[in-house]
């Protein structure tokens, strides 16, 4: 079998895989003794431009208890309060002295045994909310759903990067032709309203683009092109830069200079971007290094992970999806994985945002998890600055002439 027809079957596969499991809620879940109540619920929201997300998890249990998790703009807040319920009405009772205090004058109504509509009642500027999010609905979780769906991203990205790098014409069908039709009958739809959102995904698509066009034609010979791929790169960390140093938080700020010295770093061998001459026409890199790679993997989940905290189960194996064909599979191919997969996992939160939101697997977050990844991210990209540093003294050393 060659690797194509080998590639093709596992993605199909898997593609099975993930419809089966994702088509219907997991009995296993279903058992659950709070089930027998209403059972745990979840929502991400956009948050005010500059907070970053917000999210609650809400488990109602049977003792009439409610434990309810919030969080946003680099908080995480927890506590229980008390739940009632008449008929299809829900009233989550104030806590004297909580500080979660976005439900109290809620109304929230069960729609089905997966939907509650919630109505804040309270203007989104209170919450840090945009307005249109003081309604919403709260999604039933179901844990093993939600971790199986996590998994299944990172595999079926590392599917879709092959497929892109072995059959020519996949690439230009799924982010031109499906993006065109997405753009035009379902992305307008789906209740996305945050800019950057939006330029985020049309940016990483157009990248993609670019990117077959480096591999199948000449373009790739041009040293403004290879400039264009070090300018996308940079940007999109200096995107990121700009929403930590925006939080201020210290891991934020911490992670914000390691998104600088990133930056700083990232030009290394940028002249030696290409086509390469094997059949599948990889656009390689061949003088990135796995250090900056790993670095450049911790700092992004860092940035996820202090900023959108909801979503860095995803972006974690969105992340991995292009480290693993970079190190394992192809080397040199990092930037071109990265565009690949992180384009087609925007076209997927495009199109399924209810889906993607109501299978969320949200890690724990408290003060020594941020701040140790944020030092982390700080010295792997100093290890970064020190290897360049290395690597222009060993240049000057073989250069300098001998001496009798």
């Amino acid at each position: 079998m060659n690797p194509l027809t080998h590639t093709l079957r596992w993605a199909l596969g898997v593609m099975l895989a993930c419809l089966m499991a994702c088509s219907t809620p997991l009995a296993a879940a279903d058992n659950d003794p709070a089930a027998e109540a209403l059972g745990t619920y979840q929502i991400l929201l956009e948050g005010v431009p500059g907070t970053g997300g917000l999210s609650y998890h809400i488990a109602f249990n049977p003792d009439g208890s409610v434990y309810i998790e919030k969080k946003f703009n680099g908080r995480d807040e927890a506590e229980t309060h008390q739940w009632q319920r008449q008929g299809d009405a829900i009233t989550i009772l104030p806590l004297p002295g909580g500080v979660i205090t976005d439900f109290d004058h809620a109304s929230l109504t069960v729609i089905d045994s997966e939907n509650i509509d919630v109505n804040l009642n309270v203007t989104g500027a209170s919450l840090d909310l945009l307005e249109k999010d003081t309604t919403f609905t709260l999604f039933r979780w179901h844990e093993t759903q939600a971790k199986l769906h996590i998994l299944l991203t990172l595999v079926i990205l590392i599917a879709l990067n092959e497929l892109f790098r072995f059959v020519k014409w996949s690439g230009f069908a799924f982010f031109v032709g499906l993006s065109l039709l997405l753009t035009i009958f379902v992305w307008p739809y789906q209740g996305v309203a945050y800019w950057f959102k939006w330029a985020k995904i049309y940016s990483v698509v157009s990248a993609s683009v670019f990117f077959l066009l480096m591999r199948f034609t000449k373009v790739h010979q041009y040293s403004l092109a290879k400039l264009f791929c070090v300018g996308f790169l940079a940007i999109n960390i200096a995107e990121a830069v700009a929403q930590d140093f925006t939080m201020g938080f210290t891991p934020n700020l911490l992670n914000g200079v390691a998104g600088v010295l990133s930056i700083l770093t990232c030009y290394y061998g940028w002249k030696g971007i290409r086509a390469d001459d094997s059949p599948q026409k990889d656009m390689v890199w061949p003088k990135m290094t796995a250090l900056w790679i790993i670095a450049y993997d911790v700092w992004n989940f860092a940035y996820v992970y202090l900023n959108f905290p909801a979503s860095a189960s995803a972006q974690l194996m969105v992340i991995v999806a292009a480290t693993i064909p970079a190190l394992f599979i192809k080397k040199g191919t990092w930037l071109q994985a990265r565009a690949y997969t992180l384009a087609a996992w925007f076209m997927f939160y495009f199109t399924f945002t209810n889906f993607y939101e109501r299978n969320l697997w949200i890690f724990p977050r408290n003060d020594t998890l941020t701040y140790s990844v944020a030092v982390l991210s700080l010295v792997l990209n100093i290890a970064c600055v020190w290897q360049l540093v290395s690597f222009h003294r060993a240049r000057q050393a073989q250069q300098k002439p001998a001496t009798a």
